[in-house]
């Protein structure tokens, strides 16, 4: 089976103002997520609903990708669309901008819309 590899690129904008350009190598089809265990660079942890966001400012669901992690073995790529990823914690309303999220797949909560 031939490489797929997934690019992220995320405009620079005011929650993220310096962008993201990522390449990974994906080990499978995406699937939606919309729920994540995760602690922000803040320290707000718990479980948070994500989405993507486009560069109009719709809301899209987030995709969720097996990929090649150097450090893991193997991990979850969390993608949006031009604007990244906006995170609400469940527990608290507190919302985070992201370009993407790496994660095990033990924090994924919810697969789908």
């Amino acid at each position: 089976m031939p490489s797929r590899f997934i690019d992220v690129h995320v405009e620079e904008h005011e929650q993220l103002p310096d962008g993201c350009s990522m390449r990974f190598r994906a080990q499978g089809e995406g699937h939606p997520v919309a729920r994540v265990r995760w602690e922000s660079d803040d320290g707000v942890s718990g479980t948070w609903r994500v989405e993507g966001v486009t560069a109009g400012g719709e809301r899209t669901s987030a995709q969720a990708f097996e990929v090649d992690d150097s450090s893991a073995g193997t991990s979850i790529l969390v993608v949006g669309a031009e604007h990244g990823l906006r995170l609400r914690s469940v527990e608290t309303g507190h919302v985070v901008a992201a370009p993407y999220l790496l994660l095990s797949r033990a924090a994924l909560v919810d697969e789908g819309p």
